[in-house]
């Protein structure tokens, strides 16, 4: 069930009679209440948008008095999408205020938007209310709102890994090395590695995970495979979800010279945080922040509402998008990263896939987005810009490479060496389990 609240002074010199509300979501029922008690009749009309509601209230109110109602939208199952057995629901673009549900519906595993959660043990309901701020994000992805909430139980994802190595060359080749960048574990995501006892898994300065194979002879004209799989679950983010994220001394303090707060500072060929135009940006937001969080939400806000979402087939740099106003996921969180890191927080990028329900295969459905440190938490926190998941991510995103200490790094993701003309195609799919 969703909740939109209206409290005002009536300004008219007519008496208000009642209002309507329009909603293009897919509704089983309505109520409506002035005060939160007082029940008053509702009628419901299909129209060529959705549905439009009708409240009649029992008293006319009159010019220069107070008015509180209080309309409720029980939702038709349609609205909530099924992975495994977590529900997701994203926000319309509507001016909805909360949302309410059932605590017998599984606990809550993730929302996208800093938001107040109440617990009524009266009525064993949960409530959600987004704040302000999140109302105004987008979701590129889905067209909607940046405000989306999980609850029931995590998914579990076994991720399936095959390599063809196809040795173009003229002579045998010899003790060939192959690594690929697998998911590593972390804060926001448990991994379990199902491989054969004589790969080796080692760490890059990132703390990725890279496995390595060694192959005795691949013929020349012949071909390799490799074959492996990992299982993915995500944690959500209601243990991180903190509203204040540092103060601005707290980031002085991690990036002091010589600090590793103090290299996750610096600029790349993806961003060049000392270029003109984002230098100036930066100075703007300082300006319209009161401390280091309204810093970071006008920076996330600016790449996510002002950046337009477009596919250009290669990785551009922040720079470029900020200028252009454009530019995919990769753009996106570069430029997002770029402000942090030209700002004074440590910032770095995620790559990774994103999950679809609907399609098995991952490739190409590579995602990048972002982690940002907090010191209050002590923690990264991860954020989607391009989504406009300010919070954390999904459960459908996975994180198979960070980008941020090592800024030349393979993000092909796999490499090899002992051989020059090797093809090598990659095929990633996934199971739900």
């Amino acid at each position: 069930m969703v909740k939109q609240f209206v409290a005002g002074i009536w300004e008219g010199i007519n008496p208000f009679l009642g209002f309507s509300y329009n909603t293009s979501l897919p509704i089983d029922g309505c109520a409506a209440y002035i005060k939160g008690k007082i029940s008053v009749p509702t009628t419901k009309t299909k129209t060529e948008d959705g549905i439009r509601i009708a409240v009649e209230f029992p008293q006319p109110i009159k010019s220069g008095e107070k008015y509180v109602y209080e309309l409720q939208l029980l939702l038709n199952q349609s609205c909530i999408e099924k992975i495994g057995n977590l529900n997701v629901f994203e926000w319309p673009k509507e001016n909805l205020t909360e949302i309410v549900f059932l605590q017998n519906a599984g606990k809550i595993f993730f929302s996208s938007a800093l938001a107040k959660i109440v617990f009524n043990a009266k009525e064993k309901t949960r409530c959600i209310v987004p704040g302000i701020f999140a109302k105004s994000l987008v979701s590129h992805a889905s067209k909607s709102s940046g405000i989306r909430i999980e609850w029931g139980s995590a998914p579990t994802y076994r991720i399936n890994c095959h390599y063809q190595l196809l040795n173009l060359g003229s002579n045998d080749a010899k003790n060939v090395e192959f690594s690929s960048y697998i998911p590593p574990t972390t804060k926001f995501q448990n991994v379990s590695n199902r491989v054969h006892s004589q790969t080796k898994i080692v760490k890059d300065d990132d703390n990725n995970s890279i496995i390595k194979f060694t192959i005795q002879d691949i013929p020349a004209g012949q071909t390799k495979y490799i074959s492996f799989n990992i299982e993915v679950e995500p944690k959500g983010n209601l243990g991180v979800m903190l509203p204040n994220f540092g103060k601005w001394t707290e980031y002085h303090e991690i990036t002091k010279e010589g600090s590793l707060g103090e290299k996750m500072l610096k600029p790349s060929t993806f961003w060049p945080i000392f270029d003109p135009e984002i230098q100036d940006l930066i100075v703007a937001l300082k300006k319209s922040s009161i401390n280091a969080s309204t810093f970071i939400k006008l920076a996330f806000e600016f790449v996510n509402r002002k950046i337009r979402y477009e596919i250009n087939g290669f990785r551009d740099n922040a720079a470029s998008a900020l200028h252009l106003r454009r530019g995919d996921c990769s753009e996106i969180s570069d430029l997002f990263v770029s402000i942090l890191r030209g700002g004074g927080i440590p910032a770095r990028i995620v790559h990774g896939w994103t999950i679809n329900p609907d399609d098995q295969s991952l490739n190409n459905k590579g995602h990048a987005w972002c982690e940002f440190y907090s010191p209050s938490a002590r923690t990264w926190r991860q954020c989607d810009p391009t989504w406009g998941f300010l919070t954390g991510v999904s459960c459908q995103h996975i994180c198979r490479q960070r980008e941020g200490l090592n800024l030349e790094q393979n993000t092909f993701f796999w490499s090899y060496k002992g051989a020059t003309e090797l093809e090598v195609k990659e095929t990633i799919s996934y199971q739900m389990l």
